[in-house]
């Protein structure tokens, strides 16, 4: 497409303000690095203060975003439960979140002390066997690995959220009568996200977790490592007694956290699409514009990658300890996959029902338009007296006639559920990744090299 002559840009720039970011500061001075034309002041210097929406406008790209409000003010789903307990701590402070520290101290206090104490008791009371601790993969796969997942999870995936709360303002979808409530919306969001009772709150119910699971495991099905004594008289060991209250608690009070950002992302979804959205029917994503929110879910993989290598710790405790076969597991794999995209994908069914109506809407306006003018496009070239030469179908009319009915069979593809078929791969693929160490458990190494063999000679 052919750059437009700069004072028709500078025209339509005048038209369409910059609008303002997530907490009404408007974007302060961005980067030259644009690939749309910038306006130019009385003194002839550029003027840089344009945001992509303006270029999306204008049909152009912007190279890199036009963020340029401070950290802390432009912050929705960072932070969030524990957030009281890791300021109080010194862990994070808004802003400044410490994530790499923070995914270090959790390992430090999470798993590093089991190793010491197991180490310690059979140094000290010649009883317990670290060599079973260093066997157990469930535990380091939840405190080793998983736990610290969720921290870095943090960096990832809420970054990526705010982008698509922010993408609502940029694209347009957000009109200027309906930004009161959108600015409720995130007002609200932030609020109860960074809440001292939501904090107390999952520290609480992390612990009243753990209360009622202690009772229900014996201590002769526990581990080796988290018991001391005879078979007469059993009873935690020292790493037994922290992995029950500090190690699990800790990865729960992580999950629950996440589990109350999905939550608050859930309402904040169903709060926007109460709101009286700038959609098109025929816009090329197949979902009216709205497909960014289904980006949601690629965010999300780092906390499915989380989760899966939970499920396979545990799994590859089970085919050591019973020598099972890894596809008894196949169905509670498949399961909790399922469960998961099901969990992720739930928050997007809030622009279901506006989808629909815009659908309908859609078919009607789109479908009549493209009635009308087949109704001319055939009464001009194969009625009575239609021109019949070979250069008919160089006229303009075919191929804008082509060109609208690409635009209405957006209309007629919509789907209903702003998701894409590569979203929910990758989530998928994030889930089942942690499972490929664990095949190799379930297959001896000697049935592996024959059946390469078999496939190459």
């Amino acid at each position: 497409m052919a750059a437009p002559e700069a004072g028709a840009v500078d025209n339509r720039l005048r038209r369409h303000p910059v609008g303002p970011t997530l907490d009404g500061h408007r974007a302060g001075p961005s980067p030259p690095q644009l690939s749309c034309y910038a306006r130019r002041d009385r003194e002839g210097r550029t003027d840089h203060t344009r945001r992509y929406r303006i270029c999306y406008r204008l049909g152009l790209t912007v190279k890199n975003g036009l963020r340029s409000a401070p950290r802390g003010e432009r912050e929705l789903f960072e932070g969030g439960p524990p957030l009281a307990l890791q300021t109080w701590l010194g862990l994070g402070r808004p802003g400044k979140p410490n994530f790499v520290r923070r995914a270090l101290l959790v390992i430090l206090i999470g798993w590093m002390p089991l190793l010491v104490l197991t180490i310690v008791q059979w140094i000290a009371q010649d009883s317990g066997d670290p060599r079973a601790f260093l066997a157990d993969i469930a535990v380091h796969t939840r405190s080793l690995l998983a736990a610290p997942m969720l921290i870095v999870a943090e960096a990832v995936c809420a970054p990526r959220l705010n982008a698509i709360a922010q993408q609502f303002l940029d694209a347009g979808f957000v009109g200027e009568p309906q930004r009161p409530r959108f600015d409720a919306a995130v007002a609200s969001t932030r609020r109860w996200l960074q809440s001292p009772l939501a904090g107390f709150g999952v520290i609480a119910l992390a612990y009243a977790v753990i209360a009622g699971l202690i009772p229900s495991f014996p201590v002769d099905q526990l581990p080796a490592w988290h018991r001391i004594g005879d078979a007469a008289i059993l009873s935690y060991s020292a790493a037994g007694w922290w992995h029950a209250f500090v190690s699990f608690p800790l990865l729960l009070l992580l999950l629950l956290g996440w589990i109350w950002r999905l939550c608050l992302w859930s309402r904040f979804l169903w709060l926007v699409s109460r709101l009286d959205l700038r959609l098109i029917p025929a816009h090329p994503d197949h979902a009216a514009g709205l497909i960014f929110v289904g980006h949601s879910l690629r965010a999300l993989s780092v906390l499915a990658l989380a989760l899966g290598t939970i499920l396979a710790g545990a799994a590859a405790n089970n085919l050591l300890r019973h020598a099972g076969s890894f596809f008894a597991h196949a169905f509670i794999v498949a399961g909790a996959v399922g469960f998961v995209v099901a969990l992720f994908s739930a928050p997007l069914l809030v622009f279901s029902g506006l989808l629909v109506r815009e659908w309908q809407r859609g078919v009607f306006a789109y479908g009549a338009l493209a009635s009308d003018i087949g109704a001319q496009f055939e009464h001009k070239w194969f009625g009575p007296g239609a021109p019949a030469n070979d250069d008919n179908l160089a006229a303009p009319d075919f191929s804008a006639t082509t060109d609208l009915y690409q635009v209405v069979s957006n209309v007629y593809a919509m789907r209903f559920v702003p998701v894409d078929l590569t979203s929910v791969t990758l989530l998928i693929g994030a889930m089942l990744l942690p499972f490929v160490p664990v095949l190799p458990l379930a297959m001896p190494m000697g049935d592996i090299i024959n059946a390469v063999k078999s496939l190459l000679f």
